[in-house]
């Protein structure tokens, strides 16, 4: 069983990115929606993973999709493993960091079966779909801009959908676990005992020196495998029993 540790960033649009996602908007009363919330809001600002599209479409924020970002991460994804997510929320140069749960992969899914299968169509309406199939062939489909040059490589790798029955997010009122200021890496977490409970889950017992924040510069937060480091396992709980643990702190 694989489980990760990733980051998505809440960032602050280009004024340009943001005036093309506005025009897009236009035609499209939830994006219109999305865009209204977004700055009071702990979502990513492509929707990926899809916490907003899964909430307002489906009705259930657990049924969450995960399919532009991390490519090399969903491509080790198999089912049952799980990923946990925290956001970095930009406010200029500093960062606050919020534990938003964890999603345990139900299906994975490729880009033309997302489009061929009747089973799948709920989510060919989500924002996160990067590229859909007609004719048999396949197009760049986006809805932020900035458009991804790279989009046929990131859609070689599965569109993810997590298992709302073992998945728990919390994208109303995360808890804060760290804040990063603009100096050295990495973050400075909280002394609650809430962060200092995930802190020790994820980081401290698996004998995990780094933490979120990874480079002060460029996307800054690589992934982290919380079963092995360079081939050899890592020390800590197994698991469903960090999967239990965790959920009581979402």
């Amino acid at each position: 069983m694989n489980a990760y540790v990733c980051t998505y960033r809440r960032k602050t649009p280009e004024p340009k990115e943001r005036r093309q996602t506005e025009e897009a908007a236009k035609r499209d009363p939830l994006l219109r929606s999305f865009l209204e919330i977004y700055d009071r809001s702990y979502y990513d600002r492509g929707d990926d993973p899809s916490f907003f599209a899964a909430q307002n479409r489906l009705g259930d924020v657990r049924k969450a999709s995960w399919g532009v970002c991390r490519r090399d991460v969903r491509n080790a994804l198999t089912k049952g493993d799980l990923v946990v997510f925290f956001c970095g929320s930009q406010h200029e140069r500093v960062w606050c960091y919020y534990f938003v749960g964890f999603g345990t992969v139900g299906d994975l899914v490729r880009r033309e079966a997302q489009w061929t299968n009747p089973r799948h169509a709920p989510y060919r309406r989500f924002y996160n779909v990067l590229a859909k199939v007609e004719g048999g062939r396949m197009f760049q489909s986006e809805t932020f801009h900035h458009y991804h040059d790279d989009w046929k490589r990131r859609a070689e790798a599965p569109y993810v959908l997590f298992d709302p029955k073992r998945s728990a997010f919390n994208l109303t009122s995360p808890h804060e676990v760290a804040i990063w200021n603009g100096a050295a890496v990495p973050e400075k977490w909280a002394r609650d005992d809430r962060s200092k409970g995930i802190e020790r889950l994820l980081f401290v017992e698996r004998g995990i020196d780094r933490r979120l924040r990874t480079f002060e510069f460029g996307y800054g937060h690589a992934k982290l495998n919380l079963v092995s480091a360079g081939g050899a396992a890592r020390p800590g709980r197994s698991i469903p029993k960090l999967v239990q643990d965790l959920k009581r702190l979402v």
